[in-house]
């Protein structure tokens, strides 16, 4: 009897390692991880990673594009502090980089929407960059930018209180070693009949809705194949040890192996060009800054799993060779 219990545990303990290996091979061989793994790590002389602090605000919602691509966005009467976004993937290359800032108003504190900014809005954001070829580079400023004020020094009073909305655009340099297509290449697709394009957007959605909803991990790899390969070279150079990786194929593993994917209708939208037309998305109109677009799943939330309904741009674009939509950023 103690013979066969003792057979019955290494029995267990071998299959357990068994399915551990099965696992571990699994997560080596999914087709997220090997999206990363293919290319091969890039060795230049310096490696610069350009990205964007956490802009200083107060009485006000605003937006971020580089390069006519959106990067960041508040659209909550709180500020956040010490997250930045990298860069390098909507810097095509070296040169000048176009960044531009629009201000919105909050809405008043019993929760009816202002008309105008105000006053005391508060607006100062800074472009700073790294070596990653440099051992725990610090790194440097690039560019500081702060709204207009009566004065003409940061934190003042805004020189425009009256107006209902605030757009600028500025300049800085980056230099960079690489050279990515982007939508440098692309088609304007401003120029295209306005209800085909749509139609092709909602089918392109749909079609991405359905492959989430089936959790079709190679599909998706296939459809984000360009727009992360992009990304993977210009952000982390190919270096599948970057912690900007890493954390991707965390959030896209966990995305597709999330128990619930719910389905959800398109917000009501408008379909909104970026980077002088050449890319197009879905804006929603129910909630402002967010996308058309939105899907449930489960998440952790302090210790338990509750059901999260998330948004997603999807940034859309057709390469100069080709008359279908691609995806040209997520």
């Amino acid at each position: 009897m103690k013979k066969i219990l003792i057979l019955s545990i290494l029995s267990l303990s071998i299959i357990g390692c068994a399915q551990k290996t099965k696992n571990k091979k699994h997560m080596k061989t999914r087709p997220i991880v090997q999206l990363y793994n293919n290319p091969k790590k890039l060795d230049y002389s310096s490696m610069p990673v350009y990205h964007l602090m956490d802009p200083s605000q107060s009485g006000c919602y605003y937006e971020v594009y580089v390069n006519g691509v959106l990067v960041s966005k508040l659209y909550e009467n709180t500020t956040r502090i010490g997250n930045f976004v990298p860069l390098n993937d909507v810097i095509l290359k070296s040169g000048k980089q176009k960044v531009t800032i629009k201000l919105f108003p909050v809405e008043n504190n019993d929760g009816t929407p202002s008309l105008t900014l105000g006053s005391d809005v508060i607006f100062k954001l800074e472009i700073a960059m790294y070596d990653a070829k440099k051992e725990n580079d610090e790194g440097v400023s690039v560019k500081t930018y702060s709204i207009p004020t009566t004065t003409g020094k940061s934190y003042n009073t805004f020189k425009y209180p009256d107006a209902p909305y605030y757009e600028e655009t500025f300049t800085f340099e980056a230099e960079v070693p690489y050279t990515l297509t982007g939508w440098s290449e692309s088609q304007d697709l401003s120029k295209m009949d306005k209800g085909m394009l749509e139609q092709e957007v909602l089918d392109f959605y749909a079609e991405y809705d359905k492959l989430i909803q089936s959790q079709d991990e190679e599909k998706w790899v296939e459809m984000a194949r360009n727009s992360e390969l992009e990304y993977y070279k210009s952000v982390a150079y190919n270096n599948v040890e970057d912690s900007e990786i890493k954390d991707r194929i965390k959030e896209y593993s966990n995305f597709m192996d999330s128990e619930l994917i719910k389905s959800y209708p398109l917000d009501s939208y408008e379909m909104v060009f970026l980077a002088e037309g050449k890319v197009v998305t879905l804006r929603s109109l129910e909630f402002p800054g967010e996308s058309a677009y939105t899907f449930g799943r489960m998440i952790d939330n302090n210790g338990k799993r509750v059901e999260t309904r998330s948004s997603r741009y999807l940034f859309l674009h057709k390469p100069k060779s080709s008359n279908k939509l691609e995806i040209i950023r997520l």
